[in-house]
């Protein structure tokens, strides 16, 4: 072999040499990425797997903004998302009820919407009981929607009537229900609900731990057979 026959395959050997090196380079950064990637999406994955791998992130805490039935300050924070034409929200209704009852100005209840598609009405309700709080009757508005749910009586004209009853001003009250001036901001607690970890309703938040469902206020057995707890129990466990 020639000198210059040499140089040429010498060459071709270097250039060889660097691209098996680019190569594995590549491929070491490829790996070193996707490991990465896999590392982030466990570390989600362990973020989402949060009490009975329901919660993806933490719940917005009770603000000015919300309705609240109760002071701020107490030491049992109880945020529902809830559909005013949901039969599983009207019984835990009833629950609620028997929840302050019992246990007073140590909880503060706060109020979120969250209407599903499957009820045509629940989207309207939920404006409506803010074209009733925009007058001050939020948790008036409340009982007389969940009394509609239980009649089934759910319709524009019954929540016009609703506001006509509670000395609510009717032009004012019709303009917001007619025009969707809330419509956003329902919309808006809605996808905070999603984003928290709600699927249906009523789902509840008790100091950041969530549970979906209509909680019986007594302890109860599920439908797989365990003594589950109910709402007295829970609370009370949080107040010890």
């Amino acid at each position: 072999m020639n000198k210059k026959n040499r140089a040429i395959v010498f060459g071709l050997i270097i250039i060889c040499l660097i691209l098996i090196f680019g190569f594995g380079i590549a491929v070491i950064s490829k790996k070193k990425v996707v490991n990465k990637e896999v590392n982030k999406n466990q570390n989600q994955v362990k973020q989402i797997i949060v009490n009975n791998n329901y919660q993806t992130k933490r719940v917005r805490l009770i603000d000015e903004n919300d309705h609240l039935w109760g002071d701020k300050k107490a030491p049992v924070q109880m945020i529902i998302y809830d559909d005013f034409e949901c039969p599983f929200c009207a019984d835990f209704y009833n629950t609620l009820k028997q929840i302050k009852a019992e246990f007073g100005d140590k909880i503060v209840v706060a109020y979120r919407h969250y209407p599903l598609d499957s009820h045509p009405h629940a989207l309207s309700a939920a404006e409506a009981s803010e074209c009733a709080a925009e007058q001050g009757k939020f948790w008036e508005m409340y009982d007389k929607l969940f009394a509609n749910n239980k009649a089934g009586l759910m319709s524009l004209d019954q929540f016009k009537i609703n506001a006509e009853e509670l000395e609510i001003d009717q032009t004012k009250f019709t303009k917001c229900l007619e025009t969707g001036f809330y419509k956003a901001k329902v919309l808006e607690q809605m996808l905070e609900g999603k984003n928290a970890g709600v699927t249906g309703t009523p789902t509840i938040f008790i100091n950041n731990n969530i549970y979906p469902g209509a909680y019986p206020f007594l302890d109860f057995i599920a439908r797989d057979g365990k003594q589950e707890k109910g709402m007295k129990s829970i609370i009370g466990e949080l107040l010890k």
